[in-house]
């Protein structure tokens, strides 16, 4: 799993930032978490392509997570995109898009299908689970999204394989977890030859929230914790009033957690770059490793 951050500011952009969109890179295909105007040109600058993209997940519906899917779909259209495209979002995503295509039609060359969410609901998708869960951000239905793969099979012992007389053509079986009957009639199971299953990676994604109960229950023991940090400490009141985070109840989340690493993003436009380096500095004080995203920045799980 890689996780780029196409947009690390928070409602107003910057010189050197976008509003928020993150693509979580599966190997076969990419998400995106949010899509802030000026995804689209992101991804270009990404060099990921457009080819792997294959759903769109919204956490809630204020422009700056959003507005950029409408310039996107156009794009996709004309570069002649042929295979659906998913998109899962609150309710009322639909009628936006509804109304958006009413007023400035655009001939598709695909179909875009559109999930509305209503409280904590799973997706599938092949080797990862995607679960959106509600979060606490003002009064607009708010997700917070969760990417889970799936645990893997154990690490294969030849040494076992072959004190146990394993034939070389049938160890594949037992990797797939098939048990397999020896010539002498003798059955060995995969849990014979193979150690337990390993967990497989968790990212957690805390869209814009205050602290809560379900970040921290969803987010356990997530090998990265993408959380915002809009506000520095001294604005906490503010950050409370807007329903967003400061840089410490982020890493209070994070702890909770029992995260394995932390991540923050959707930084106030208030901020300069050195300001940011010297709050990244502090940080890390409470909580290691910690980043402070940046547009364009890879970390790999």
């Amino acid at each position: 799993m890689r996780v780029i951050f196409l947009g690390t500011s928070a409602a107003v952009p910057t010189v050197s930032r976008n509003p928020s969109s993150i693509i979580v890179d599966l190997g076969r295909e990419y998400i995106l978490l949010d899509a802030g105007e000026g995804t689209q040109k992101q991804i270009i600058r990404s060099g990921i392509g457009f080819g792997r993209l294959s759903k769109i997940f919204i956490s809630h519906l204020h422009g700056d997570h959003y507005y950029g899917v409408f310039p996107l779909l156009q794009t996709l259209s004309i570069l002649k995109r042929r295979k659906p495209l998913e998109i899962y979002a609150p309710q009322g995503f639909h009628n936006v898009l509804l109304a958006i295509t009413e007023v400035a039609p655009v001939e598709s060359s695909f179909e875009v299908k559109v999930f509305e969410v209503r409280g904590r609901t799973s997706f599938r998708l092949k080797g990862y689970t995607v679960t959106m869960f509600p979060v606490v951000h003002g009064n607009i239905p708010t997700y917070g999204i969760a990417v889970r793969e799936d645990d893997r099979p154990g690490r294969f012992d030849p040494q076992r394989s072959d004190e146990l007389g394993v034939p070389l053509e049938l160890r594949g079986l037992l990797q797939r977890g098939i048990p397999i009957k020896l010539p002498n009639g003798k059955v060995v199971h995969p849990q014979d030859v193979m150690s337990p299953p390993r967990r497989g990676k968790l990212l957690v994604y805390s869209s814009d929230t205050r602290p809560c109960r379900s970040l921290i229950e969803e987010g356990s023991e997530a090998d990265l914790l993408i959380h915002e940090a809009t506000y520095a400490d001294d604005l906490r009141e503010r950050a409370e009033q807007s329903g967003h985070s400061t840089i410490s109840e982020a890493i209070g989340v994070a702890k909770a957690c029992k995260a394995k690493a932390l991540a923050l993003t959707h930084f106030s436009a208030r901020y300069r770059e050195e300001d940011l380096d010297r709050l990244e500095k502090e940080a890390k004080r409470m909580f290691n490793p910690l980043i402070f995203a940046k547009d364009l920045m890879i970390y790999e799980l």
